[in-house]
């Protein structure tokens, strides 16, 4: 008896959800993975997302911290791993230096920086060197940061970061974790700036062509599509839910 009251009244919750138009989907944090996700295969460049929030630290006073670098690679070195910080580097005058990074979840980890000049990550426990996974310029309107490099660390590994020698014997490095500022985009394959509910990505990277963070979009058939989106005008007595609210008048 239970049950069936449970069944009737789901039931009723559906049809009084449908009446009222789409759904919003749950929030990201409840549907994503908690595994940690690595750098996508085919990754070419990081996305608008990671860089602009890497660049708010840069051009937040408040977020910077002035690190002396050691002038010798050693897992003793300062340490620049609290998160959403922009590290002012002090480094040994025309000489590289080195600081550390302890992650605190496995994963991919982004090295903004504001000079481009040698850097490089190390094991500390095994002294090997750390192979980027992706490397690239940096070109943001009013960001002192020019030039980003991407890591695959493990979760409690001390790792010695060494950069230099760099322009005034200073460097700024924002590192930034992957997982922290991915963001998710949705398939719009008929160009009308909405994307498909069903097929999405979820990535720090450029998305490929044909994705948009606009989602809802109930008809994304390329040609006739295109006219049918949230953001159209309802016309009444055509037979299509051109606003994709659920009905038609």
């Amino acid at each position: 008896m239970l049950k069936m009251k449970r069944i009737a009244l789901g039931a009723l919750l559906s049809l009084g959800l449908t009446a009222c138009g789409p759904m919003e989907e749950a929030p990201e944090s409840s549907f994503e993975a908690q595994d940690s996700q690595g750098l996508e295969a085919g990754c070419t460049s990081l996305g608008t997302g990671i860089t602009t929030h890497a660049c708010t630290h840069a051009s937040n006073p408040t977020d910077h911290v002035s690190i002396t670098a050691s002038a010798t690679r050693v897992t003793s070195a300062p340490a620049i791993s609290t998160k959403h910080k922009a590290y002012d580097l002090a480094l040994p005058s025309g000489a590289e230096g080195s600081v550390t990074y302890v992650p605190a979840t496995t994963g991919s980890y982004a090295f903004y920086r504001t000079q481009n000049v040698a850097f490089t990550v190390i094991n500390g426990a095994t002294s090997a060197t750390v192979p980027a996974a992706l490397a690239h310029g940096v070109s943001a309107s009013g960001c002192s940061l020019t030039h980003v490099s991407v890591y695959d660390l493990t979760a409690g590994t001390t790792y010695i970061v060494a950069t230099g020698p760099a322009s005034g014997s200073a460097i700024t490095v924002v590192p930034e974790f992957l997982n922290d500022t991915r963001t998710r985009y949705y398939q719009d394959a008929d160009g009308d700036g909405y994307g498909n509910n069903s097929v999405s990505i979820y990535t720090a990277c450029t998305p490929p062509a044909g994705y948009t963070t606009q989602r809802f979009d109930c008809n994304d058939t390329p040609g006739i599509g295109a006219s049918i989106n949230p953001g159209m005008p309802e016309i009444c007595g055509n037979g299509i839910d051109d606003n994709c609210d659920g009905v038609q008048c």
